[in-house]
C-alpha cells in the first residue's frame, strides 16, 4: 500500500510540475498581452476618477460613455489644433538632426585644432557619413509607420479594456475572489483594497507630475528660443511616466535641437532640463507624490533594468506601477502577515 501511495504521490507531483511548466510557458508566450492587460488596469484606474464623480449624478454606464466621448473629443480637438504644429516640428527636428551632429563634429575639430591634435581626417570622414546615416534612417520610415499603426491599435484596445473594467469593477473582483480558498478571502479582500488604493494614489500623482513637467519644459524651451518647444514639451510629458530613464531619454531630442541652433542654445536647453528636474525633485515629488507608494531609486532602477531586459520597452514602461503593486503585496502578505512586522518600523517587529 505504501508503494502504491508513493507512486500516486509521485505521479501527482509530476503532473503538478508539468502543469506549472506549461502555465509558465503560456504566460511567457502571452507576456505582451499580459502587459497590455496591466496597462488596461491602469487606464481603468485613470477612468475611475471622473467616472466616480459622474456616477454620483448619472448611472455608471452613462458616466463611462461620457468619459469616453470626452476623451475622444479632446483627442480630436488636440489633434486638430496641435497636429500641424507637431508635424512641422517633427520634420524640422528630423532635418536638423544631422546638422546638429555636423555642428558637434565641427566643434570637436576646432577643439582638437586649438589643442594641436590630429584626427580631423577621421572627423571629416564621420561628417561625410552623416548623409548616409540619414538615408538609412529614411529607409526605416515604412517599418516605423507600421509600428505606429500597431501602437495606435494597441492603445485603442487598452482604452476599451479600461472602460469595461471601470464599468463593473466588482464583477471582476468577485470573479477572482471565487478562485481564492474561503479561509484566505479576508486576506484577499485587504490585499485587493490596498493595491487599488496604492495604484489610485500613484496614478493621480504621476498624472499631475507629467502635466507639470511637460508644461514647464515646453515653456522653458520656448523662452530660450528652441523652435520645437511644443513637441519637446509633449516628449517630456510622456517621458515623466518612466522615472529617471524617461527623463533622460526625453531630454536628448531637446539637446539636439539646441545644438542645431548653436552651442549657446545647447547650454540653455540643458539648463532648462536641469531646472525642470530640480523642480520635480525638490517640489513636485515632495508635494504631489508624497502620498503615493514610495519606491527607493535603486530598487526602481533595478526593476526597470530587469523588466526592460525581459520584456523590452513595454516592460520598462510598466515597471514602476508593477513595482508599486509588488511592494504593497510584499509588505502586506509577507512582512505583516507572515513575519508579523510593521513595514514602516521593522525594528519594532
Amino acid at each position: 500500500m505504501e508503494t502504491t501511495a508513493q507512486r500516486r504521490r509521485a505521479v501527482h507531483v509530476g503532473l503538478v510540475l508539468i502543469g506549472c511548466a506549461a502555465a509558465l510557458a503560456a504566460l511567457w508566450l502571452a507576456r505582451e498581452i499580459l502587459l497590455l492587460g496591466f496597462l488596461g488596469v491602469l487606464i481603468a484606474v485613470v477612468f475611475s476618477f471622473p467616472v466616480g464623480w459622474l456616477s454620483r449624478v448619472v448611472p455608471r454606464g452613462v458616466a463611462v460613455l461620457l468619459v469616453l466621448v470626452a476623451l475622444v473629443g479632446a483627442g480630436i480637438g488636440i489633434a486638430a489644433l496641435a497636429a500641424p504644429t507637431l508635424q512641422r516640428e517633427v520634420d524640422e527636428l528630423r532635418e536638423r538632426g544631422p546638422q546638429a551632429v555636423k555642428a558637434f563634429q565641427g566643434w570637436l575639430r576646432r577643439v582638437q585644432s586649438s589643442a594641436g591634435g590630429t584626427g580631423g581626417g577621421q572627423q571629416g570622414s564621420a561628417g561625410q557619413k552623416a548623409p548616409e546615416v540619414a538615408a538609412k534612417v529614411g529607409e526605416k520610415a515604412v517599418p516605423a509607420l507600421l509600428a505606429v499603426v500597431s501602437g495606435i491599435t494597441a492603445v485603442v484596445l487598452v482604452i476599451v479594456l479600461g472602460a469595461f473594467l471601470v464599468y463593473q469593477p466588482d464583477v471582476y473582483r468577485r470573479g477572482v475572489r471565487l478562485l481564492v480558498p474561503p479561509k484566505h478571502e479576508a486576506r484577499f479582500d485587504e490585499a485587493w483594497r490596498r493595491v487599488g488604493e496604492g495604484l489610485r494614489k500613484w496614478v493621480g500623482g504621476i498624472i499631475i507630475s507629467m502635466t507639470l513637467m511637460g508644461t514647464l519644459a515646453g515653456l522653458g524651451l520656448a523662452l530660450v528660443g528652441i523652435k520645437e518647444w511644443l513637441l519637446l514639451g509633449v516628449l517630456t510629458f510622456l517621458g515623466t511616466f518612466v522615472p529617471y530613464v524617461g527623463a533622460i531619454a526625453s531630454a536628448v531630442p531637446g539637446l539636439l535641437a539646441g545644438l542645431a541652433e548653436s552651442p549657446r542654445h545647447l547650454l540653455l536647453a540643458a539648463a532648462v532640463y536641469v531646472g525642470v528636474h530640480l523642480v520635480e525633485g525638490y517640489l513636485v515629488q515632495p508635494l504631489v507624490m508624497r502620498r503615493a507608494v514610495e519606491i527607493r531609486p535603486a530598487l526602481l532602477l533595478f526593476g526597470q533594468g530587469v523588466l526592460g531586459a525581459v520584456f523590452g520597452l513595454m516592460g520598462t514602461i510598466v515597471a514602476t506601477p508593477l513595482l508599486v503593486c509588488a511592494q504593497i503585496l510584499t509588505e502586506y502578505l509577507w512582512v505583516e502577515r507572515r513575519l508579523g512586522k510593521d513595514p514602516d518600523h521593522p525594528e519594532k517587529g
